[in-house]
């Protein structure tokens, strides 16, 4: 493939770290400021915004609030992956599990946030974060490593068409997750008419 270019992540995308809570997030739910946690990413990897946590952001520190086209990565726990930021409460942060990624604004009209939050996911990316990763039972990535990530540019054309492609995935999975589920819902009828009869 012609026209790509092989770079690092940092040379892309600025990496800052999540919201500094300390501690457990706690509910306020008088407040209009949201945290994105981890639980809060469903299997397909969409944030679901009904369930986020509305909270106090305590401290010094300017919030980070999350923009449409960032990219989260989860960087502590047992498994790391990159999450594509679309529909959320205007005023969210992340929670520490998190390092927030944001194209750079240089960079903007020639990388789209959402091909590499996906290229993040893919396994080269993946192979070099795993053996990059530290700790034994509470597995972490540095920020450095992920800013070392080495990534692949190609012309904006073929990033839209690898995304428009991974999101036909996407919609597929949900519509194969959707029916297993109604057959399995059909299946309990038929078993509790069986077991009423």
């Amino acid at each position: 493939m012609r026209d790509l270019i092989k770079t690092e992540l940092s040379k892309v995308a600025e990496i800052r770290p999540g919201h500094p809570f300390r501690g457990t997030i706690i509910s306020s739910p008088h407040t209009s400021t949201y945290a994105v946690q981890v639980r809060d990413v469903n299997k397909f990897g969409d944030i679901e915004p009904d369930n986020l946590i509305a909270t106090e952001l305590k401290g010094r520190k300017k919030p980070d609030f999350l923009k449409e086209g960032d990219i989260l990565f989860v960087a502590k726990g047992a498994k790391h992956f990159a999450v594509y930021v679309q529909q959320i409460p205007e005023k969210s942060v992340c929670s520490p599990h998190f390092f927030l990624v944001r194209i750079q604004a240089l960079c903007a009209e020639k990388v789209l946030p959402e091909f590499i939050s996906w290229q993040l996911n893919q396994s080269p990316a993946q192979r070099y974060l795993k053996n990059s990763a530290e700790g034994s039972l509470y597995v972490s990535i540095r920020r450095k490593i992920l800013e070392d990530t080495p990534i692949t540019v190609p012309p904006l054309v073929t990033q839209q068409r690898i995304v428009s492609l991974h999101r036909a995935a996407v919609t597929e999975q949900k519509v194969l997750q959707q029916l297993i589920i109604n057959r399995q819902q059909q299946l309990n009828v038929i078993a509790n008419d069986l077991f009423r009869n």
